[in-house]
């Protein structure tokens, strides 16, 4: 998305969310961009074992960071979704995520584990043809994980060590719970659910609700954990944002654009972090806050009208290359060591490192593959997205 560089308009009182947005001046990618950080951070924390707070009772702050990327897209996508016929939408989606995404398995396997390898082989007395020749190697890694799925997370042994071993990217799961939620969202669309305002706020009530009724009765909540339906969980979870995130767009004319409603979601939010989890990990089991993480949608889409930030990434968007880099490149300086400096310094390299990946990931794939989006699959044109909202 091309962004402005003027300054965000001032609401007045009575504005609503859809009079006070501007697709082309917000600071939902600085917003994006500090999401990412957080992620990073975060993974920089756990990787480390460092004795630094990571998180609210139990939730990481790298989780928050991803209910917050899934609320932002489901407003945003949702534009998307209004705006375009499937061929074009589908176009569009795929460029944003897969030429990234690619590239990114390929520098993993081909630069990132080589070096890794090179540093720290779990295999005394072999060679770099060990690491190529392995049956898990990197040619393996990339196809394998090629459509979203990390279906391998190690590449011929490597990382070895440190709190995440045999997992050169672990923030990449959630591309693939990302890209489910827009094909559900073209879904909606082309059953004409996304053109009927009310059929899409039951629709996402229904989501947030299969949530709360799974929290709140043991006999669900019990079959879905780390160890039991954890991709059926995810989604709930994710969708439930992300289709909250796009029933705020359907309803942007009738939703106030109100700092008090904002401060009051987002305190309401914080509040349910520290609700009892009966001492199990609210990030492998639905959790009282899983409940009430649909709302962070609005809050951070009042502080990307709000937010004097327009200029950031409003022409170079480099949150998706932090995101998918941050991962691998802290894994190889856990490889060298450097977490023995410190958390800060870890902490500072990591994203130091990170952001050359970002800016070539951005300049190189991204944004080359973003100017194709005017291209539409001809065999796709039939199927109209383009409805507007009743």
């Amino acid at each position: 998305m091309a962004l402005g560089i003027i300054p965000a308009r001032t609401a007045s009182s009575s504005s609503s969310i859809g009079e006070s947005f501007s697709s082309r001046h917000n600071s939902l990618n600085f917003l994006r961009l500090l999401l990412a950080l957080i992620v990073l951070v975060s993974h920089v924390i756990e990787l480390g074992g460092f004795n630094v707070q990571n998180g609210l009772n139990g939730t990481s702050f790298g989780t928050l960071a991803v209910y917050g990327f899934f609320g932002i897209s489901g407003y945003l996508i949702a534009g998307s979704a209004v705006r375009n016929h499937a061929g074009r939408y589908l176009w569009q989606r795929f460029l944003r995520i897969f030429p990234g995404f690619w590239t990114c398995l390929i520098v993993t396997a081909f630069f990132i584990g080589v070096i890794g390898w090179l540093f720290h082989p779990p295999v005394s007395h072999c060679g770099i043809s060990c690491y190529f020749n392995a049956r898990n190697g990197p040619d393996s890694y990339v196809y394998r994980d090629l459509f979203l799925r990390m279906n391998q997370e190690s590449i011929a042994g490597t990382p070895v060590g440190g709190t995440a071993p045999l997992v050169w990217n672990g923030p990449m799961w959630t591309l693939s719970y990302e890209f489910l939620c827009y094909l559900i969202l073209m879904g909606l669309a082309l059953t004409g659910v996304l053109r009927h305002r009310y059929l899409m706020l039951v629709t996402a009530i229904g989501l947030w609700g299969a949530v709360a009724v799974i929290t709140l009765t043991p006999a669900f909540d019990n079959q879905f954990n780390l160890f039991r339906n954890l991709g059926a969980m995810n989604l709930l979870k994710l969708s439930a944002i992300f289709m909250v995130g796009a029933a705020i767009f359907v309803f942007r004319d009738r939703i106030p654009d109100s700092g008090w409603l904002a401060l009051a979601c987002g305190g309401l939010f914080l509040a349910s972090l520290y609700l009892p989890t009966g001492g199990r990990n609210p990030e492998f089991v639905f959790s009282t806050s899983d409940i009430l993480a649909p709302i962070v949608a609005y809050p951070l889409l009042w502080l990307g009208i709000h937010l004097p930030f327009q200029r950031v990434g409003a022409r170079n968007d480099y949150s998706y290359g932090v995101y998918i880099y941050g991962f691998p490149i802290s894994q190889l300086m856990l490889i060298w060591g450097v977490q023995r400096w410190g958390f800060v310094p870890y902490a500072v390299l990591s994203i130091a490192l990170t952001a050359p990946f970002a800016v070539i990931s951005w300049w190189i794939v991204e944004r080359r593959a973003l100017s194709l989006k005017t291209l539409e699959p001809k065999a796709m044109l039939n199927w109209n997205l383009r409805s507007g909202v009743d």
